[in-house]
């Protein structure tokens, strides 16, 4: 049998991105089947900047995860490890930002050839 944190390791989060009014928030969910939409297991607000708020998201679940799902602003996003958010939150943060505007501008459809993750 595996231990509660081998199999926590295998999870990977939804983290849920998003700007309220001049600064950023963040949610977790523990991704379920069916598509059923769970509720927030861990939320965090007040970062000033998108990447102050993925240098938190690091801290929060780098010890127990190594990739999350991301969300930004009710957009799939992609994935990431959590080291890239630790290394370079600021260029994550413009990479997500530019796939959350790619998808504004296609109607909600990543291009084929990006690169989200």
């Amino acid at each position: 049998m595996k231990s509660t944190g081998e199999a926590q390791r295998r999870l990977q989060p939804v983290v849920e991105l998003r700007q309220e009014g001049v600064s950023f928030a963040y949610s977790v969910r523990a991704p379920r089947s069916k598509g059923v939409i769970p509720p927030s297991s861990y939320q965090d607000r007040g970062f000033a900047t998108l990447a102050d708020c993925l240098s938190d998201v690091a801290k929060a679940l780098g010890g127990d995860f190594k990739r999350i799902y991301v969300r930004l602003d009710g957009h799939c996003v992609g994935e990431r490890d959590i080291a890239e958010l630790r290394e370079a939150p600021e260029e994550v943060a413009a990479a997500l930002k530019s796939a959350c505007d790619a998808l504004d501008a296609q109607g909600g459809l990543l291009p084929a050839d990006s690169h989200s993750t």
